[in-house]
Parts: C-alpha cells; sequence; structure tokens
C-alpha cells in the first residue's frame, strides 16, 4: 500500500530517510522542523503494529514506554515541551538548550538540569490547563506541567471506565486500538475556567485525536485558546487544513508545538500477527517476588461503596500546581520507602499503562543504574533485527482488565538485577496469575510488587457485650463454629506442634465462691485499679496528647482500654477512638486491625494497651509486629505499650508495678466483653478478614464486663488528683519506669532450679497465673509468701483444682504458675 506524503509546517527541510521496519514494510520521512536540533536516533526506532489502522509505530527512546530509559531523560522529553511552549510565549527559559541537548547525549548529566528545573519552575499568569492523551502521553503531559507553576493545573485522559463519575468530556482516538477517551475531573470547573488548553501526545499523525477533542471542549465549555504539544508532527497538507478549518468553524486559535515535523510515505504490507512472546517457557530459578504497599504514602479516592481504588494526585482526576507541591513530598516520601528494598545493581523500574509519571518520578529517586519504562496495550511485532525497536515482546492479559492484552518490551531475559513493578490498584492473587508468569520468566532475582492504592477493609459487624461507645471491636465473628477442646487435648497439641490459636479452651466456669471473690476483689480493688488507670491514663496524655487511637490487645487488654477511654472522657471531655484487636505469640499482629485503623485514623497515634505484663512475651511479639509494619507497609507505630500494672519490669509506660489481683484476670470471657480468645487459622481466617474469635451471647446472665468497668471508673473522681500528681512524678523522673526485664532474670532462675524444659511454661505474675489455673493443666504454683493478701484467689483457686502450692521467696512477683509438660521432656 501507499498513503500520503506529510508535509509539516517549518522553516527547513532535511534530506528523506528510509526506514525498512520488517518484511516490505517500510516509512520513509523528511525532515522538516527540529526545534532544538536533537538528533533523531536519540528519539526513537521504528517498529511494526498489529493494528489495521496503523502499520507501524515511532517507538519513543526518551518517552518511558516500550524502551526502557534513564527516567531523568524521559522526565526531561516533557519538560522540552514546557521549554517549546515557554519560548512560543516569549518568555525567558530557565536552563539553557544546549544543557536539555547535553542530557540527552549524556543521560548521567539529566538529573542535575532536571533538578535546576524543577527548583526553577516557570511561571504562568493565565489559567492554564495542561491535558496529557492516555495511555502513552499521561506522563509526558504531566512532566510538561510540572515545570510550570501558578495558574497552571493538569489532568489526563483515560480509557478507564469509572461507572461512579461522570466524564467531562468525551472523544476518539480513531487510529488507536483503544479509541475512547474520558476525563474526570473532581473540580469540573477547570475546564470551564482555562483560558489556555495545552493538549500533550507523543506523536501527531494525523491530528483527529486534538481535533475531536477541542470539538468535544468548545462544545461543553466555549472557547478557549488551544496548543497542541507533541514529540513528533508528521501531519499533512490535508490535516494542517483540517485544523485551519477548525479555527474558523470555532472561532478559536489553535498552536501546535513539537520537537520534529516532517512528512512520512508509509509502503508495504502490514505485519497482521503478534509473532511470539518471549521466555514464558524457559526452566528458570523463580524469583523472589515481594508484595510491597506505598498506599499510605498517597491520597486516595475512594468510590462510593468505600473502596479505594485509584490515587488521587496522578492526574486522572485532575491537580494544581499547589497539589503538585504535595505529590512531590508524596514521591520522595514513597523513594524513602522503597530504597530500603532497593539493593543496588541493575534495576528496572516498570510502570503499568497510565500510571505511569509517579513511578517514573520514583524510578528517578531511587537513583544508580536504574532505567525505567512501562506496560502498554499497543501490540508490536517483536523482530530480533539489531536496528529493530522492540526485539522481545511479553504479553498477558491485564490484571484490571482481564478482556485486554497487556505488552512488556525489550527486557532480555537476565538483563537486570532486581525490578520494582508499580501498580496503582491492589490486585487479586488470581487476577495477577499471567502477569506473575511473566515475572517468573523474566530472569530477573529480585521483583517488588508495588501497590499504591487498596481496598477500604470493611468495618467490622458488631460483637461483644460492651457498649459501642466503649469499644469497637476488629474481630471476625466464628461464634457458629465449634472452636473449643478439652484443655488437656488442646495442651497435647500444642505441644506436638500445633499453636494456640487454632482451637479455643472450653471457658472454666468457676464456682459460687470463686464470683464471690471476684466481687470481694473488686471492690476491695477498685480505687486502686481506678488510681492506676489515671496515672497510665495521664502518662498516655502527656505523650502522645489526645491525638491518639487506643488499641487494647484482645482480650485482657480490652477492658484495660474501655477504662482508659472512660477516663479521658470523663476527666477532659475527649472521646478517643477505641478498637480491640488480636495479637498472638508466634504468628504476630492482626495488620488488617493496623491498616483499619490507619485507613480510618491516618494522622492518629496509635497507642497500644494491654492489661499486665508477665515475662514481657507480648512486649517482644509487639516490638516485632510494629518493625514489620514499618517494612511491609512504611506504617510507623510505637511499640511502647500501656498497662495497667507492669511488675516483670518489661514496659515503660503503666499504671503501676505491684502485683496484685486485677479482677479482669480472674475470669475470662465474662470480664471481657463476653469475647474468646482470639482465633488464626487459614481455613476460618481469609487474606482480608480480621483475627477471629466467639462472642458468648447465652452467657449474657453472667456478664461481668459492665459491673467491673462501671465500678472502677465510679471512682476517677476521687482518685484523678492523686493519678495527676504520681504521672507527673513518674514522667519528671526517668528512673522511675525504667525497662529492666528484671521479672524474667526471675523466670530464667525459676526454669533452672525447677527443671522447667520450656520457658514459655512458667507464667509470672498474679494475672498470668490466675489464666494458668482457669485454661490451662497447671502443675506447681510458685508464691513469694503464703500470708500475701495479693494471692488469696490464687490459692483458692488450685485448692478447686488440686494443684500443689510451693512458697518461694525469690521473685520479684507475688506468684507464678507452671504449666504440666504433658510429653515430659520432649515437648
Amino acid at each position: 500500500m501507499k498513503t500520503r506524503i506529510s508535509p509539516a509546517y517549518s522553516q527547513k527541510n532535511g534530506k528523506p530517510q528510509s526506514f525498512n521496519i520488517i518484511g516490505d514494510l517500510e516509512v520513509t520521512i523528511q525532515v522538516t522542523g527540529n526545534a532544538f536540533d536533537i538528533p533523531l536516533e536519540q528519539l526513537f526506532q521504528m517498529a511494526a503494529r498489529i493494528n489495521k489502522k496503523r502499520s507501524f509505530l515511532f517507538v519513543s527512546k526518551v518517552l518511558g514506554k516500550h524502551i526502557p530509559v534513564r527516567p531523568h531523560v524521559s522526565l526531561l522529553s516533557g519538560a522540552a515541551l514546557g521549554l517549546l511552549y515557554q519560548q512560543f510565549k516569549g518568555r525567558d527559559l530557565p536552563v539553557r538548550i544546549e544543557e536539555l541537548l547535553e542530557a540527552f547525549e549524556a543521560p548521567e548529566t539529566a538529573g542535575d538540569i532536571y533538578g535546576r528545573m524543577k527548583k526553577r519552575k516557570m511561571a504562568v499568569n493565565e489559567k492554564t490547563l495542561f491535558i496529557g492523551f492516555a495511555e502513552t502521553a499521561t506522563a509526558l503531559g504531566h512532566s510538561m506541567f510540572d515545570m510550570f507553576e501558578g495558574e497552571a493545573s493538569f489532568l489526563h485522559t483515560t480509557r478507564e471506565s469509572i461507572a461512579y463519575m461522570n466524564s467531562c468530556i468525551d472523544f476518539e482516538e480513531e487510529h488507536s486500538h483503544a479509541t475512547t477517551h474520558r476525563c474526570y475531573a473532581l473540580d469540573p470547573a477547570i475546564f470551564q475556567e482555562a483560558e489556555t488548553i495545552v493538549l500533550v501526545d507523543d506523536e501527531m499523525t494525523t491530528g483527529k485525536t486534538a481535533v475531536n477533542i477541542i470539538h468535544d471542549l468548545h462544545a461543553r465549555y466555549g472557547k478557549k485558546d488551544y496548543i497542541v504539544a507533541s514529540l513528533l508532527d508528521w501531519r499533512s497538507d490535508e490535516d494542517i487544513q483540517r485544523f485551519s478549518e477548525l479555527e474558523d468553524e470555532l472561532g478559536v486559535e489553535v498552536h501546535c508545538l513539537s520537537l520534529i515535523t516532517g512528512q512520512i510515505v508509509v509502503s508495504g504490507t502490514p505485519i497482521e500477527s503478534a509473532g511470539e512472546a518471549e521466555g514464558l517457557l524457559k526452566s528458570i530459578q523463580a524469583p523472589d517476588i515481594n508484595v510491597l504497599y506505598a498506599n499510605h504514602r498517597f491520597a486516595a479516592l475512594a468510590s462510593r461503596n468505600g473502596e479505594v481504588s485509584y490515587v488521587q494526585h496522578t492526574g486522572r482526576f485532575g491537580l494544581t500546581s499547589e497539589e503538585s507541591c504535595l505529590l512531590d513530598r508524596e514521591v520522595e516520601e514513597a523513594a524513602a520507602f522503597l530504597r530500603e528494598y532497593h539493593t543496588g545493581g541493575k534495576t528496572l523500574c516498570m510502570g503499568t499503562g497510565e500510571f505511569m509519571y509517579i513511578p517514573m518520578r520514583i524510578a528517578a529517586e531511587l537513583g544508580g543504574n536504574t532505567w525505567y519504562q512501562s506496560s502498554t496495550r499497543s501490540p508490536i511485532h517483536p523482530s530480533s533485527n539489531s536496528s529493530y525497536a522492540v526485539r522481545s515482546a511479553y504479553r498477558f492479559a491485564s490484571p484490571e482488565h482481564a478482556d485486554v492484552m497487556n505488552f512488556m518490551y525489550n527486557i532480555p531475559h537476565g538483563s537486570y538485577d532486581e525490578m520494582f513493578l508499580f501498580m496503582e490498584r491492589e490486585i487479586a492473587s488470581e487476577q495477577m496469575a499471567e502477569l506473575q508468569q511473566v515475572l517468573i520468566s523474566l530472569g530477573i532475582p529480585r521483583v517488588h510488587i508495588v501497590y499504591f492504592s487498596r481496598k477500604c477493609l470493611e468495618s467490622p459487624a458488631p460483637i461483644g457485650s460492651y457498649n459501642k461507645e466503649d469499644v469497637t471491636f476488629l474481630l471476625k465473628d466464628l461464634s457458629d463454629i465449634a472452636l473449643e477442646q478439652r484443655t488437656e487435648d488442646r495442651e497435647a497439641a500444642m505441644q506436638s506442634g500445633g499453636h494456640y490459636s487454632e482451637s479455643l479452651p472450653i471457658e472454666y466456669q468457676p464456682s459460687a465462691a470463686y464470683i464471690q471473690l471476684f466481687h470481694d476483689a473488686l471492690s476491695g480493688s477498685a480505687s486502686r485499679i481506678a488510681e492506676a488507670i489515671g496515672i497510665v491514663s495521664e502518662r498516655i496524655i502527656q505523650r502522645r496528647g489526645f491525638d491518639v487511637v487506643l488499641a487494647s490487645l484482645a482480650r485482657g487488654g480490652t477492658p484495660i482500654g474501655v477504662l482508659i477511654k472512660r477516663y479521658i472522657k470523663q476527666v477532659y471531655g475527649r472521646d478517643i477512638p477505641h478498637y480491640s484487636l488480636s495479637i498472638i505469640r508466634g504468628k504476630g499482629i492482626d495488620e488488617n486491625a493496623l491498616l483499619y485503623m490507619n485507613q480510618n485514623h491516618p494522622s492518629q497515634r496509635v497507642q497500644f494497651v494491654d492489661g499486665w505484663t508477665g515475662k514481657g512475651a507480648i512486649t517482644k511479639v509487639l516490638i516485632a509486629a510494629c518493625s514489620q509494619m514499618k517494612r511491609k507497609y512504611g506504617i510507623d507505630l510505637s511499640a511502647d505499650l500501656a498497662v495497667l500494672a507492669d511488675p516483670g519490669h518489661c514496659a515503660a509506660l503503666f499504671g503501676t508495678r505491684d502485683d496484685f489481683l486485677i479482677p479482669s484476670a480472674c475470669l475470662n470471657a465474662t470480664v471481657s466483653g463476653l469475647i474468646s480468645r482470639t482465633v488464626l487459622r487459614s481455613d476460618l481466617i481469609g487474606a482480608n478478614d480480621f483475627h477471629g474469635a466467639k462472642y458468648y451471647k447465652e452467657w449474657d446472665k453472667a456478664d461481668l464486663s459492665h459491673a467491673f468497668v462501671d465500678t472502677v471508673s465510679a471512682y476517677f473522681d476521687q482518685t484523678v488528683d492523686i493519678s495527676k500528681a504520681e504521672a507527673l512524678r513518674m514522667e519528671a523522673s526517668p528512673a522511675l519506669h525504667e525497662v529492666n526485664w528484671q521479672g524474667v532474670q526471675d523466670i530464667t532462675r525459676i526454669q533452672s532450679e525447677f527443671a522447667v524444659s520450656d520457658i514459655n511454661f512458667i507464667k509470672p505474675g498474679v494475672g498470668e497465673t490466675t489464666r494458668v489455673l482457669l485454661r490451662r493443666v497447671p502443675w506447681k504454683i510458685l508464691v513469694d509468701r503464703l500470708d500475701n493478701p495479693n494471692v488469696e484467689h490464687i490459692l483458692l483457686l488450685a485448692k478447686d483444682r488440686g494443684v500443689p502450692v510451693e512458697e518461694y521467696p525469690h521473685m520479684t512477683y507475688s506468684c507464678c504458675g507452671i504449666i504440666k509438660a504433658l510429653k515430659g521432656d520432649a515437648e
């Protein structure tokens, strides 16, 4: 076939150049204008496109789409269009054109020039809207816009159809494989208010796309001045005439700016088959694929049903110059987070589809031997010819749209040491299957999949007997599932490799005498507990302020969290959020619960709360969990656990270090909102679920949860002055809250003296000893002295269960429970 010759406006003509693409397909070009005298070989190569509407493609060497580029070079391609526009407006340039040319020729200098242009942005005084065309020019348009400040704003078109938003404009790209463009602006006024609209594309061959959007813009928003900016402009005389007719028809001015203008002649037969995808069947060692989340760094846009689907500042929804500064900070924070995983070596940063600019910016921030490109919808025939633009191709179903084929090009097997794949939205694993196979086939040893937005975690169904004002349990209700096992069976299972969180103990129902002991203990210690609650609450306020979220560790910490929340509300009139979540020794904290809190309270600090410390095992789990949340999600959490009592000297934030009976430790569900211990089992808890628990509604008449917190909180008015004074004294003297793990030394000695094979069989303190007697198989109870009033209920319960008690004065705790080993020396 033979198509038109397209002369374009320019002041100088060059010699025709012919490109034999593949087979008899040939494109001859004659450059008629080169604004900055950039050598053509620095800008593009040629390839055969699998598209009957257009058989060839100018494959950009600066765009960062099909060919890997240095990220700063790609950013400067948009900056070059910005300089071209600045020249058109007759304004001074922030850098010399020669410096820009040097960056294209010597990419190692590009970062310095780009940095200087970012610091010396060009001013725009009239309201100017830059629009980048999807999918290829989203980053090009964004990087052009980012060179300006003042009255500039940006938006890119999208192939996405967003059901819950109205598109501000719709138009067609007639030669494309995906023709429909839409625009979703959070503030549609940016179209109405714009005096000048700058349309940005990587290439104009006919200009029909620009004509179509100008028609729609004019019909909806009235008369504007238009600039069409592109890297390459190959329009024919007929196409240029169409622009003149458009100006006359609408009464507007349309100016076209490009780095290269010229004419083209196409001859030969189009390629209709895609060729073979490379590498998918190679037998190679699977890479280390790591999933990371950068969503906490970026503002998100939530849909009406509460699902977070998009990053707000990509440009898809509009962006002002002021918001661009916010995006700069988001990019810097995300890059700092990802640097912790960047091991160096040759690195490929891969954007996906329209999601190009933010990944490109992050790639630039990572520095070193980092390259950037993006996946694409564009089907291109690969060829091994050394002068051909696309030498390898991988195709896969789009994770976001299964009926759309996506491609990655020019990634020779084993050519990189590390890869970051950037996905705007979190994708279910089954939808990622084909892309995962491609990642395995690339021969890159380390691959990081980075998600920038997540679906909102759904609010939990109400569970537990507390008032909703007191606490929200972040737990999945497993009430209808039989999980209870006899204590002996659970003990045997745990000592045979099972985990205590996989089943539940049969809740021990204490005798009437024991219930009376609870009431007597509560009556005798309520004021003492209220004072300690006040102390730890005041210390939380002194350290964290009121902008805090309480996260009590279910279930022992739940009533303490309720009391702290009530104290702050009663004394200061501040209603702070309180959630109760699961933490499990050996498995960690419920990450979904923490993500839910971060999702709903992103600017508030989390304060973890528990009832008491034993030997500090949960403190250590919490420290590891906070480190994991930072490493995996970039969420900063303080592992500074607040407890009512710290007899083991394992926590710095406490109300008292006395080891006495806390009545809430005497009972199980009936003093903790009728909630069981927490459960974590893969057949019951899915990837997006909270950890589970049972709600024993049937025990409502025996519930003492309200009795405990109501009785204690009734004393706050009497103890508040003492609590405030003691909290001030403690905070003023670091020695009073030093963490020295003194109790652990006692436990280590007990393990040796009593030949206990596993230190986890030793449960120190009144609270933990009570729990041993209630739901484990105890071997022996140690008390510091038999006449200690703090162990009265321990002696009673041990007598009820026939457990021997031994006096052992060499410990900081009032008492200690030792679990029976059911497998002798083999446990």
